[in-house]
This record gives structure tokens, sequence and C-alpha cells, in this order.
């Protein structure tokens, strides 16, 4: 077995004469008990390396041609079946568990159904903390380096799909595995855009508001949104786009500013209240707001009215921007993904040796 770049996840393949390419399984080191997914046929020495890392708890089949040695793997680990509910008649062993879309698998591992796969009960798995997703077999790492669709004769629908694949779309990931071909661990939701961009059944960096479902935010009293988060969904690369739904009494964010990036809002319905340093003002449908980097775009959106309010809100996406919160006195620095208080100032040798 090999030993990925997401250190606890292990693979191992057997090469594919028919389609050229490898088909892998895996295992997922876990201390409340091992993953194995989409298991092919393994050697006796990697099956003594899988019972010395400590077996399997449980087996993950992602559709119902990804079945392979699950019956072995049942056999020599003990371990329970977990498949889509709509494959779980399709396949020859009896699973332990059938889940749905969204459903949470176990922590940090969550199933996202993909309806017009190769079957009924297709799904990726998505790893929350790992910024990893996994493919069975809609989407395969072929060429080297590259991401390609099932050939459409083998989905039901080959447009609808790849237009599914937005589900995967509207999670943050880095790392594409796959279960036929050769993963990709750097930039693989931009190879997975660039795959989609090349169909010319479907253009993906297109789509309508009214096809978005409204997602709900509930972070601490008084904030709180509904969200449409559009660019996810249609391959943005340099800028953001979103909707946000604000109800009476909520606000959007804490007072902040970028001081790189640039943001722009769209009143599109309904009056709020616009809090700046420089003070209030009522904002209104059609109205055009210009937040520049630096303190003078410092804003904050509440609505008290009686209506609900929605926003459009654009605005930039620079890697290493930095936003500041002027009433909490706090700094985000993007790259560090980490908030800190701005009380302390330090000089440059501090602490040095």
């Amino acid at each position: 077995m090999k030993k990925l770049i997401l250190e606890d996840i292990y693979t191992w393949s057997v090469f594919s004469e028919i389609r050229q390419i490898d088909f892998n399984g895996y295992l997922w080191l876990r201390d409340e008990g091992n993953i194995v997914i989409d298991p092919v046929e393994i050697s006796e020495t990697d099956l003594e390396q899988i019972e010395k890392l400590g077996g399997a708890k449980w087996i993950v089949i992602t559709n119902r041609d990804h079945e392979r040695e699950a019956e072995k793997f049942q056999k020599c680990t003990g371990a329970d079946v977990i498949i889509h509910e709509d494959d779980a008649e399709l396949i020859n062993i009896i699973p332990a568990r059938t889940i749905k879309d969204g459903e949470e698998i176990v922590p940090g591992l969550r199933a996202i159904h993909l309806k017009y796969g190769k079957s009924p009960g297709e799904i990726a798995l998505y790893f929350s903390q790992k910024n990893a997703i996994l493919f069975g077999d809609i989407v395969a790492g072929e060429p080297m380096g590259r991401l390609s669709l099932l050939a459409d004769d083998k989905l039901e629908d080959a447009a609808k799909a790849a237009l599914e694949l937005r589900k995967i779309l509207a999670h943050q990931f880095n790392a594409v595995l796959v279960g036929d071909g050769h993963s990709i661990f750097k930039d693989g939701k931009q190879e997975l855009v660039d795959c989609l961009q090349t169909r010319k059944d479907i253009y993906i960096n297109r789509i309508n508001i009214d096809d978005l479902d409204w997602i709900q935010r509930d972070p601490p009293h008084p904030y709180g949104f509904e969200l449409k988060d559009i660019d996810a969904f249609i391959g943005a690369k340099n800028i953001g786009y979103c909707v946000y739904k604000l109800h009476p009494g909520k606000a959007t964010f804490p007072m902040h500013l970028h001081h790189f990036g640039e943001e722009m809002c769209y009143v599109m319905e309904g009056n709020c209240t616009l809090k700046t340093p420089r003070g209030d003002m009522e904002v209104r449908d059609g109205d055009f707001i210009a937040f520049p980097p630096g303190e003078v775009g410092a804003h904050k959106f509440i609505n008290e009215s009686d209506q609900p309010v929605i926003l459009f809100i654009l605005g930039t996406s620079i890697p290493h921007d930095v936003s500041e919160y002027p009433d909490s006195n706090k700094v985000l620095p993007y790259v560090l993904r980490k908030i800190y208080r701005k009380d302390e100032t330090l000089e440059y040798f501090d602490g040095e040796i």
C-alpha cells in the first residue's frame, strides 16, 4: 500500500488492461475504527499491513459497481458495509447501514449523492477536515494530472450528471481522490471546473438565482442570515459573489474592512442600515455601495426594518488579504486562517536569539 500526502489515508491499486488506468481502493485510519473505501483486489502483503494498522470497522461503497472485493474484506476484518440507500438492493452483500444525501457517515466524512451517475445511488465522499473529495466512478483521474468525466454512454444522463457536480463545487477542497486513475493533491477544485468547462452540452459558468437554495447561517445573535453562494457554482476565480437575505433585527457580519480586497454591495430588495465609522445611513433597493480597501471601506449591515432585505455582495478574492475588525480590535490574516487581537505590538527582533 501507498501512504498519501493525506497522512492517515492509504491506497492500493490494480491495473485495468481494458481501460489502461489503475483502479484504487482506500484505507482511512481512525482511532474510532478504520474505514475501507471501494476495496479492489489486494495482495496478501498489503492485507497483512491493513491488519497491522487495525483492520477495518466499516467498508464504504460509493456505487454498486465498486462492491469489488467488499465481501472478502468483510470476511477478513468483520467490517460492516455502508452504501447509499438507492444502491442497497443492487449489491450482493446486505449492508449494515444505508445513507442519504448529505448524511455524515462518521465525523469528518460526508456523503454527497450524485443521482445521475453510473448507478442510482452513486456518492462522492467529502473529507471536511482534509479539504479532500473522493469520487468513485463519475470522475476519473485521467490523463495523469487532469480530471475527466466517465464516458457519456455509461451515465444515465451525461449533461445532468455534469451539472450535478455543482454539488461538489459548493464544498471547499484541494485534493481529489479517485477510484479510477490518478488522484490530484493540488488545485483539485479548479481541475474539476476545468473539466466541466470543456463540455459543450452544458455551460457551467452560468446559473439562475432561482436554481440555488437558501442556506441558513446562525452565528451568535444579532448576526445571522440566509445565503446563496454563487461563485462556487459557476467557476469564478478572482471574484466572489453571494446573495444574502437579512431578516429584521439581524446583522450580516461584524464591522470589518479589507486591507487588499475590495467589495461592492447592491441592495436588491428592501432597506436596511449601513453602519460605518463615518456614521450610519439608510440604504434601499437600487443602491450600489463601494467598500474600497483600507479604513474607508469599513462597514456592517443591520436590518432595523420590519421586512427582510436582500443584498448582493461582490468582492475580490485575494489569498493574501487581511481583514480587520475595528469594534473588537481583531485582525484576520487569510494565509494563517486565524484571528488575533491587536493588543500587543512587538519589535522586529523581539524574542529572537
